[in-house]
C-alpha cells in the first residue's frame, strides 16, 4: 500500500507551472494521475508568495501518504478510558491528546481512504484530506513543516503528535 503517490513526474513541481483556479484551487496533479489539488481559499498569503511552499508539498506528498499509512498501522488507542485523555475542543468537536491516550499496536491494517485535496492556510503546514473509498467518511492528517522536514501534528481527531512519535516507545 505503501508509495502510493510514488511517481514524482505525475505532480505539478516547478512553480511556474502552478495555475489558481477562480475558487482558488491549485491542481499539484492532473485528473488522469493522482487528482490531487491544493485549496488556498483560507491561505493567509499571495499566490506567488505560497507557489514554493506548494511545491515543496507536491515534492513531497509520497512521503506525507506513507507517513499517514505507517501511524495508521502503527498507533492506537490505550484502552483507558477516553475522557481522561480529552483535550479542550470547541463545541461539536473531540479531540485526544496523543501522549495520553496512544501506544503502539505494529499491526497491519487497511488503508482505503484517498488523499483528495490538500489545505494549505500558511507556508509552513498542510492538512491532508482523505476520503473513504469503501464508505462515507473522512479525516484530514496535519502536517508542520519545520527545519526542511514534515511532521504529523493531527490525525483525524488524535492531536499533539510529538516530533519522534515513531520513535519513541
Amino acid at each position: 500500500m505503501y508509495n502510493r503517490y510514488g511517481d514524482i513526474s505525475k505532480f505539478v513541481t516547478n512553480p511556474e507551472h502552478l495555475v489558481i483556479t477562480e475558487d482558488k484551487s491549485v491542481y499539484i496533479s492532473r485528473e488522469e494521475d493522482y487528482d490531487i489539488m491544493v485549496d488556498l481559499e483560507d491561505c493567509c498569503d499571495s499566490f506567488e508568495n505560497i507557489k514554493p511552499f506548494i511545491v515543496t508539498v507536491a515534492k513531497h506528498v509520497c512521503e506525507l501518504d506513507n507517513t499517514v499509512q505507517r501511524f495508521h498501522n502503527t498507533m492506537r488507542f490505550n484502552g483507558k478510558p477516553l475522557g481522561l485523555a480529552s483535550l479542550p475542543s470547541p463545541r461539536g468537536i473531540l479531540r485526544f491528546d496523543f501522549n495520553k491516550c496512544m501506544v503502539k499496536c505494529n499491526q497491519e491494517r487497511e488503508f482505503s481512504f484517498k488523499l483528495e485535496l490538500i489545505y494549505i492556510e500558511n507556508p509552513n503546514s498542510a492538512a491532508l484530506v482523505y476520503w473513504a473509498t469503501n464508505e462515507n467518511n473522512e479525516f484530514v492528517a496535519e502536517f508542520e513543516y519545520k527545519n526542511g522536514k514534515f511532521f504529523l501534528r493531527k490525525y483525524g481527531m488524535i492531536d499533539l503528535i510529538p516530533d519522534d512519535w515513531d520513535t519513541s516507545d
